[in-house]
């Protein structure tokens, strides 16, 4: 009797650590079944993009919009330049006429090298030249503090597009003072020059603020665009010289 008993207890306790196995291997998912646990995943890296046109054009396009047939301003120019004085170097020279008191001129180009689907915040500063005074009056609006930098990022290629009589930008980027779901205004063409003085030609930075407000989705290709322009409210004449474009590009 004891030896039967024996051997019943140890088929008992054999049977009972299976069983714990059994469960231990479930409760941690086993060896590649339905609970596997799930590697951890690799956060894409941030990326970061500087544009200095003291090197030249380096590939950007441009284009204007905010217009009308009949106020389609003449005079648009974007080309690199030779700095005024007392500056030295090459610049991005971005100008024209607005007719119709609302004219973007932009600037873009394409950013590659993203993980395709990935989301990123866009943080961007913009560094250029301008010699318009601060709170000055003119035609339409200020020539300084009515027109803006703005700047906008977007999966789509940002195009001019005519519609309803008008050609318009086929992004969201806002217009003139209000910033839209592509873009932001980073500030005016206004230098530190007070009560329209002198001409002169200062140095000026606006950024995005901080956390930035701007996001695009990078599409299947792991590529965006990228957008800078002057969008004026001022009757007249406006021109800048753009020095240098840097963007952050962070996974969110």
């Amino acid at each position: 009797m004891c030896g039967v008993f024996s051997a019943d207890g140890v088929r008992l306790r054999q049977m009972l650590i299976g069983a714990l196995c059994a469960v231990l291997l479930v409760a941690c998912g086993g060896s590649g079944g339905a609970g596997s646990p799930t590697p951890p995943t690799t956060q894409p890296p941030i990326v970061d993009r500087s544009f200095d046109f003291s090197l030249g054009n380096g590939g950007w396009l441009s284009g204007q919009a905010d217009y009308t047939m009949d106020t389609a301003p003449a005079d648009v120019v974007n080309d690199i330049r030779s700095l005024p004085a007392p500056f030295t170097g090459l610049g991005f020279y971005s100008a024209g006429t607005n007719r119709s008191d609302d004219l973007l001129i932009y600037v873009k180009t394409k950013l590659s090298g993203l993980v395709a689907g990935t989301t990123y915040r866009a943080s961007v500063t913009v560094e250029f030249l301008t010699d318009v005074s601060s709170g000055c009056v003119g035609v339409g609006g200020s020539p300084g503090d009515s027109v803006w930098i703005i700047t906008a990022v977007s999966t789509a290629e940002p195009l001019t597009t005519f519609n309803s009589g008008s050609y318009r930008l086929n992004i969201d980027r806002g217009n003139q003072s209000v910033s839209g779901r592509d873009g932001i205004v980073l500030g005016t063409l206004a230098n530190s020059v007070p009560n329209c003085g002198e001409r002169r030609w200062e140095s000026k930075t606006v950024s995005t603020p901080s956390p930035s407000p701007l996001s695009v989705r990078a599409d299947e290709r792991g590529e965006a665009w990228f957008l800078v322009g002057l969008d004026s409210g001022f009757e007249s004449f406006s021109r800048v010289y753009y020095r240098r474009f840097t963007v952050r590009l962070s996974p969110t």
